[in-house]
């Protein structure tokens, strides 16, 4: 009877365990929710997404909220992925709380959930696929650094969600600067809704506060274009060095005309096509980093039209 007990123990631990598997001939399904699907980064890292299951023949989607939708937009996107039992999901998570609940049914139903760009605190992710946003900001900060000599003011936009990449980017430009120009003043982080209109408002309210600032950085392609409406309507073209992050046609055409010095730019493609291939390896059970750094370039004028850097310019 014993025997009879644990073999259909073993039975039930074997059926959980090999529930999301596909059969030989079932297609594996990996969904990608994603953080909105209407600006061109994530167009780009929609078209990784796409490249990547096509060559490894799995079925896929793109879904999420667009620009300016709740947060309520991506947990029903969530809900619904789960619903269709996939073998894996791809993240792009917007709110590490209010996401929490579906991620432990993921967990209890021994779905796999893994990390794209913007990382969530939660030990369920079983890696996240991006950039070394500390790092990426660090490098921000040096050149702003260089930029004026050591000396100077200078404020930092970021955004006001809890979105981990934002505190990453903007600590890591801060830090550095502490550490290597004592004497550059950082007023404290300024925080926008992830809006042009609302991160140009908040710029004016940086420039209202400190007439006197020198240089500024936005953590993201929509800080950095509300940056530049403000200053141009304070008049404060080439008064103040703009270091950006991200690319984009206003950012793009900014550089080429000296207004802002240089921007940090990520591999949106490449990160996109990587995290299908690593939700296709947590399906199957394979030992995986904590962190995959698809890695950043540095751009400005002196080359932006290099071909190693065009290729990365999303607009």
């Amino acid at each position: 009877m014993k025997k009879i007990i644990v073999l259909g123990l073993l039975l039930l631990l074997i059926t959980k365990v090999t529930a999301q598997q596909p059969g030989p001939s079932q297609q594996m399904y990996i969904p990608v929710i994603a953080k909105t699907i209407d600006f061109a980064f994530f167009e780009q890292l929609q078209q990784g997404v796409m490249e990547a299951a096509k060559d490894y023949g799995i079925k896929t989607i793109f879904e999420g909220p667009k620009i300016g939708e709740p947060l309520d937009v991506q947990l029903n996107t969530f809900k619904k992925a789960l619903e269709e039992n996939p073998q894996a999901i791809v993240l792009i998570g917007l709110d590490a709380t209010a996401l929490t609940p579906y991620l432990e049914q993921a967990e209890a139903r021994n779905i796999p959930v893994v990390g794209l760009d913007t990382g969530v605190d939660s030990p369920i992710f079983k890696t996240t696929v991006g950039i070394d946003n500390y790092g990426a900001g660090e490098l921000a900060g040096s050149k702003m650094g260089e930029l004026l000599g050591g000396e100077g003011k200078v404020g930092v936009l970021a955004v006001s969600e809890p979105i981990k990449v934002s505190t990453e980017r903007a600590d890591g430009f801060m830090n550095v600067l502490r550490e290597r120009y004592p004497n550059i003043q950082i007023i404290p982080v300024t925080y926008s809704l992830d809006s042009r209109t609302d991160a140009a408002e908040a710029a004016r309210n940086i420039l209202k506060s400190h007439p006197d600032i020198t240089g500024l950085f936005g953590i993201n392609a929509l800080m950095n274009e509300g940056i530049l409406d403000a200053l141009e309507e304070f008049d404060k073209i080439g008064k103040v060095k703009v270091v950006a992050f991200d690319s984009g046609k206003t950012i793009t055409d900014a550089i080429r005309k000296g207004i802002v010095v240089g921007s940090i730019t990520q591999k949106p493609v490449e990160m996109g096509y990587q995290s299908i291939v690593t939700a296709i390896q947590a399906a199957r059970g394979e030992r995986l980093p904590e962190y995959i750094d698809t890695g950043f370039l540095w751009y400005d004028r002196s080359n932006i039209d290099d071909l190693e850097i065009q290729k990365y310019l999303y607009e």
